[in-house]
């Protein structure tokens, strides 16, 4: 570990690309410098120290080569799968450990909530334990509300057999009122039939509007497709455009460049003094030459390789193996956390499930208990609905008895029944119905005997039979008379209407749509719509009426 810590290859590498950059950056001053023309004194100073600092940065370029062919020896090699052994080997016996931890943790956990539980049902039975004496003295309130509601039972059971008394004369009365139904029943029926036959206008109303619906829908969507196809054309267009304007303007300045650039230089002759500085700087630079050379060599021979490119390949092998290692140990480091997170959330969600399931325990055996009680009050009414069907079941067989009996006395003709399924020789729930209309028919075939028995004798005025003509109705007025088919004018304006500014064109979004088809289906004007011409609200269909009239 000691040796590792003494070579920090992160720190080295980004030092060199520091180093580097900076090298590069000096070199294309120094390039500028050279290609541009005679220089000031201050110039020459600052040209001399450029060339001191590329000096000293070649060196350190030197020294960074002769450390990174050191570092890419075999002997680091080994020492660091070595150490990458020990690092997995250690990594494991964390996971490994963090396991052990998070089971004792969960074991640890579930036995406080277990003391906790029980404590807390410890707590309750203490609160729950009364003593004897106050024991009693709710036995002894228990008892008096128990006579109270005796007394009311008994209170309870004498109003319901009033009640029951009145029940018997109001269901005489129902069965008048239902008569009367009877026969509302079938003049109503009658007329939703009539009604339900003219409801072709409605339905086509409706498909029409639907039909509307759809085809703003379509319309809609071709335009919004068309406004994307046209966006992303123009797009491409513009990207287009700005390529072949980047094309030119490069063409431009290479063209600016070149024309600058390749005219011929017409040098002075140097002074003896600039001869003996070049001679001097070619002489260092072949040197630093000689010894690159050497170095290079040194790391071909080191590294087995027969070329620059070899090295620097195995170089980024390195550096991307130590990232890739890094990168590694920074994403298991996260999934760690975000696991311990997911852990500890568990663990709160497992609390709050425990607390909510005792609530609930809780509440649902109240509730069971409250049922219960429930069950046994509605077993209780149950008997005693029990007792009073019983009693109306006897009062009904002794109602259709007495029909039975009236029919005998009035002599009915029962034959039309022995036609029929079933037995219908004594009167039941099924056939009462039929046993009635042959009583009301047989009721009214002797009204109107001894209504013409009374009016054949002269001079008699107290009559058994009263007038039993029906006073005839009034007309009914023309205007009130109201047409079940749609005005043609109506349907015509229904189709397109020019006042609405062309609502059937214009192209709406969905919603708008949807707004303006609600509007037209529960607009107020609904109810004008099935009408003759003459009750028509439109100026061309009183027009029209006007002409009929003349």
């Amino acid at each position: 570990m000691e040796e590792i810590k003494k070579f920090d290859k992160v720190a080295f590498l980004e030092g060199y690309l520091l180093k580097h950059k900076e090298l590069g950056k000096r070199q294309r001053e120094y390039k500028k410098i050279l290609s541009s023309k005679l220089k000031t004194r201050k110039e020459t100073i600052i040209e001399a120290s450029f060339e001191t600092a590329i000096d000293q940065l070649g060196e350190e370029k030197n020294d960074l080569r002769a450390q990174i062919w050191v570092a890419s020896g075999t002997t680091h090699k080994k020492q660091n799968n070595r150490w990458l052994e020990l690092i997995r080997c250690h990594v494991e016996c964390q996971e490994n450990l963090s396991q052990d931890i998070n089971s004792l943790k969960t074991s640890i956990s579930n036995m406080e909530k277990e003391i906790s539980r029980m404590s807390k049902q410890i707590y309750n039975l203490n609160r729950l334990t009364i003593p004897d004496q106050q024991h009693q003295a709710y036995v002894m309130r228990a008892r008096k509300r128990m006579t109270i509601l005796e007394n009311s039972l008994e209170v309870g059971v004498r109003q319901e057999c009033g009640f029951t008394a009145a029940n018997a004369d109001l269901r005489e009365q129902l069965i008048r009122i239902l008569n009367h139904r009877t026969f509302f029943n079938d003049s109503y029926t009658k007329m939703v039939q009539k009604l339900n036959s003219e409801k072709k206008y409605l339905i086509d109303l409706i498909e029409y509007a639907l039909n509307t619906f759809d085809g703003c829908i379509e319309v809609y969507e071709k335009i919004d497709l068309l406004a994307k196809r046209e966006a992303k054309e123009r797009d491409m267009r513009r990207v287009e455009m700005q390529g072949i304007m980047r094309k030119v303007a490069a063409d431009g300045d290479n063209t600016a460049f070149l024309n600058c650039k390749s005219k011929p230089r017409e040098l002075a002759d140097l002074q003896p003094k600039e001869y003996k500085r070049r001679d001097e700087f070619r002489r260092v630079h072949n040197k630093k030459i000689n010894l690159y050379n050497s170095v290079l060599q040194k790391i071909l021979q080191y590294t087995d390789s027969n070329n620059m490119d070899e090295v620097i390949d195995k170089f980024q092998q390195q550096e991307s193996l130590y990232y890739s290692f890094f990168n590694y140990a920074n994403e298991m480091s996260y999934h760690i956390t975000m696991l311990n997170n997911s852990v500890n959330r568990l663990f709160e969600d497992i609390v709050n499930l425990k607390k909510d399931n005792t609530n609930t325990l809780q509440d649902q055996l109240d509730q069971i208990s409250s049922l219960e009680n429930k069950v046994r009050t509605k077993q209780e009414s149950n008997m005693e609905l029990h007792k009073a069907r019983e009693n109306n079941d006897a009062r009904l067989e002794n109602l259709l008895q007495g029909v039975e009996t009236v029919c005998d006395m009035c002599s009915i003709d029962a034959s039309p029944l022995t036609k029929l399924l079933g037995d219908h020789a004594h009167v039941n729930l099924v056939n009462v119905n039929r046993f009635l209309k042959l009583l009301e028919t047989r009721v009214q075939e002797l009204t109107a005997s001894v209504y013409v028995m009374e009016r054949q004798e002269e001079g008699r005025f107290d009559y058994v039979v009263k007038q039993i003509e029906k006073i005839c109705e009034l007309p009914t007025d023309l205007n009130d008379i109201v047409l079940t088919q749609q005005c043609p004018e109506c349907a015509e304006g229904e189709a397109f209407n020019m006042d609405e500014g062309g609502d059937g064109v214009l192209v709406h979004t969905v919603t708008e749509a949807k707004k303006k088809l609600y509007e037209k289906v529960t607009q107020p004007e609904m109810q004008y719509r099935l009408h003759s011409i003459s009750q028509c609200r439109l100026p061309r269909s009183r027009l029209l009426a006007a002409k009929r009239n003349m």
